[in-house]
């Protein structure tokens, strides 16, 4: 069968989206694809199709533990029943079910924490497996706006499982990123398909502040007059929630804010709000929005500075997946960096968190090196960031550790947090350079990526002068036009009044 005649047969789809058609072509004639292709251009599709036309069956490692149960429903929806997602979401009798019955299910949702856990490996090499998917495969590299160490380990997982064909997906990635996805990943001479970044339906705007006061009111305003759907992005929980708060006091009620301080229930609450249109607008952090699967959201504002330009990208694309015009807006203030300059000296561990784990006091002498991590107060990141370094050195539950190991562990690990506070401080310096430069935004964006931009874009930026008012709601959008038929009305007038004289 043609894959336009499948497409069609499967989706009701006369024609592919960029990219997709060449990637199934690969992975059919039994090649390793990694695929690099802006966020909302149907990467989904593409190992639907490709497990359906193989006959077998799909491992796919998601990020994305708060939406696999999405995921899985719109897998149901598109006519895959044999969907199930393995997290932390299951009790324990739940997930021994479905790993019993492991050969029923077509398509299996991970993540990579869960993996590591050996009954669920055990279970998982026991069935055969076509396709080892990796979603948001950026997270695979040290260089990525996302530590998750235990995706530095997925090669050996492919391997237990008889190294069935490797899929990597990703939305934005440098070649350096791209570089890391191939070699931690070990694919076999992938063919590699990188399309660009640039989304020409999204208008990009960055204004600056000298004032904190005048940013917020003119987030507020932006979102009184914005048609929505819409996002906005703060880069701490209580922003967050702060502005939901000021917003609700001034009468827009259908909002919600989300972060990861939040539960699991009141996440995925939001989440399907938002999702079913019983919210416009979710105030957050960047905990949300990856693999948020809504086609109309129609603006995105970030009312503080993401701290790399990957994030950014990423976080804007969830915008106009339905390809209709929608609005990027940056809100700019100096001291939006003050945050995350904090965040990359502090998310990593300090010596003293180092020397409680290393070198224990007397009470704790006889713990584990990941019982003595768990209490040694460090961010989350620094402890995934600790424990993936221990467990490399085969150390991690062990309750003794030779003198000389220690020293050397000590080493390594300061080493490589200073290695990751300079690339994150020339991400925050990269995007910093990006907002003061008066050079096209969209150029500047696609030169970070290595592209050019090719041809001119409808209401690109605001450094290329871009109109905001086609991104008001309905009565903005009326009264915006009428103001400019009265211009152009009196315009004509004046010409008519100089002519007669």
């Amino acid at each position: 069968m043609q894959l336009e005649a499948a497409l069609k047969q499967i989706y009701g789809f006369d024609e592919f989206r960029p990219g997709q058609k060449e990637i199934l072509t690969d992975l059919l004639s039994g090649q390793d694809v990694l695929g690099m292709l802006p966020t909302g251009t149907g990467k989904t599709l593409i190992y639907q199709m490709a497990a359906h036309l193989l006959k077998g069956r799909a491992l796919i490692v998601s990020p994305l533990v708060s939406l696999m149960q999405d995921q899985v429903d719109q897998f149901k929806q598109a006519g895959f029943k044999k969907t199930i997602a393995l997290n932390s979401f299951l009790d324990h009798g739940e997930k021994q079910h479905i790993l019993r019955q492991l050969d029923d299910f077509q398509f299996v949702f991970v993540s990579p924490e869960i993996i590591q856990s050996k009954f669920v490996q055990e279970a998982l090499i026991s069935v055969e497996w076509s396709l080892f998917v990796v979603d948001e495969a950026h997270c695979i590299s040290q260089w990525g706006h996302e530590f998750r160490p235990h995706y530095l380990d997925l090669a050996l997982m492919k391997k237990r499982l008889g190294e069935p064909l490797c899929l990597a997906l990703t939305a934005t990635a440098t070649k350096q990123v791209q570089h890391d996805i191939r070699y931690y990943l070990e694919m076999k001479q992938p063919k590699v398909h990188i399309y660009s970044v640039n989304r020409p339906n999204i208008s990009l705007f960055v204004e600056s502040f000298s004032d904190l006061e005048q940013k917020q009111d003119k987030a507020i305003d932006l979102i009184n007059r914005l048609k929505g759907p819409g996002i906005v992005y703060t880069n701490t929980r209580k922003a967050a929630e702060q502005l939901v708060m000021i917003l609700q006091e001034r009468g827009i009620n259908d909002v919600a804010y989300y972060h990861g301080g939040m539960d699991q229930d009141e996440r995925l609450l939001v989440q399907k709000q938002f999702l079913h249109s019983q919210l416009s607008l979710i105030v957050c952090t960047n905990a949300f929005g990856m693999g948020i699967n809504k086609s109309d959201i129609r603006y995105v504002i970030h009312l503080h500075t993401p701290s790399t330009i990957e994030g950014y990208v990423q976080e804007i694309g969830r915008a106009g997946r339905d390809l209709a015009p929608s609005v990027a807006i940056l809100l700019f203030h100096l001291s939006d960096l003050e945050i995350p300059f904090h965040f990359i000296e502090h998310e990593l561990p300090d010596e003293t968190q180092m020397d409680f784990v290393l070198y224990p006091h007397d009470s704790l002498v006889h713990g584990t090196l990941l019982e003595r991590l768990q209490m040694a107060g460090m961010s989350e990141t620094g402890q995934r960031f600790m424990e993936y370094h221990l467990h490399k050195a085969d150390v991690l539950y062990e309750t003794h550790v030779s003198s000389d190991t220690k020293t050397a562990l000590k080493s390594l690990l300061k080493k490589k947090i200073e290695e990751r506070k300079k690339e994150k401080y020339h991400a925050l310096r990269m995007i910093e350079h990006w907002i003061k430069s008066p050079e096209c935004k969209r150029s500047a964006l696609l030169s970070y990526f290595g592209e050019t931009l090719g041809e001119e874009i409808d209401n690109c930026c605001s450094s290329c002068r871009a109109e905001f008012s086609r991104f008001y709601g309905k009565n903005e959008s009326n009264k915006a036009d009428y103001v400019a038929w009265e211009d152009e009305l009196g315009r004509l007038l004046r010409q008519e009044v100089e002519h007669q004289a």
